[in-house]
């Protein structure tokens, strides 16, 4: 199968905004993604893992004390304790209030919204020492089949044994597998090890013309992460050039400006 998010000649790659827009709104909230498609994004990327209970929450870290004002492991605590903590407060007094939202919540609001959604699988790294969530990708296909928003979503994770379950468990999800790098010898070899999966998404500095063309080659999407805000524009030009399919951006107003004009 092809990406549907491969870039067609002429037209622009596509901006996603990560964590919704967070340099411009406290990361992973409904004003964050609020803001980012107010910029014109094409799509919301956002972080999921699972509570003490087992409610899958939109979250990045594993811990809560960077984005709100509680304290704990994510996977520590009740979603009861969780749902009430503000999480806008430590980036500006404007935002105080913001809530960590629920991934039921977060698609229930996504009806009604006019771009994709990028939902990355959290799971702990090896060398962290905690146990993986056995069962989270079960969770979340299960609430975004159940909200009709699968052809919408691009489920992608660092932990690519959760990729390969969400393809076995639905068929029709779409997925994206997370690399930092390196060079490869061979460029899709992460593609390879997981048949079927649609997209590399590669952090920006090891994106080659290497990369770019044995994916499309193969009909697999390319997309640039990383790439922290503020942009440096002629780093984007050099992106757009080898021809990627979409990159992420902190602040998606001035991203989406400048692949307009790449």
């Amino acid at each position: 199968m092809r990406s549907p998010y491969l870039r067609m000649p002429g037209e622009r790659p596509l901006v996603v905004g990560h964590r919704g827009a967070l340099a411009l709104a406290p990361e992973n909230t409904f004003a964050a993604f609020e803001r980012g498609i107010a910029c014109g994004v094409d799509a919301v990327e956002f972080d999921v893992q699972r509570t003490a209970d087992d409610v899958p929450i939109v979250i990045h870290d594993a811990a809560l004390e960077r984005t709100t004002n509680g304290h704990g492991r994510v996977r520590e605590t009740p979603w009861r304790d969780i749902r009430g903590l503000d999480a806008g407060s430590h980036y500006s007094p404007a935002f105080a209030g913001e809530r960590v939202p629920s991934l039921e919540e977060l698609l229930d609001r996504a009806r009604g919204w006019r771009v994709g959604l990028v939902l990355e699988l959290k799971q702990p790294a090896p060398g962290d020492g905690r146990p993986r969530d056995e069962g989270l990708v079960r969770a979340v296909c299960d609430l975004v089949r159940a909200a009709d928003l699968l052809e919408r979503t691009l489920f992608i994770s660092f932990d690519h044994p959760s990729i390969a379950e969400a393809m076995a468990r639905e068929p029709l999800a779409r997925t994206a597998l997370l690399t930092d790098g390196p060079t490869f010898v061979d460029p899709l070899a992460p593609a390879r090890a997981v048949p079927g999966t649609l997209g590399l998404h590669v952090r920006w500095q090891w994106i080659s013309r290497d990369v770019v063309d044995a994916a499309h080659g193969e009909g697999v999407h390319v997309h640039a992460w990383g790439h922290r805000h503020p942009q440096d524009p002629a780093i984007v030009r050099r992106l757009v050039g080898l021809g990627v399919d979409s990159l992420s951006a902190d602040a998606p107003d001035a991203l989406v400006q400048l692949v307009s004009t790449a």
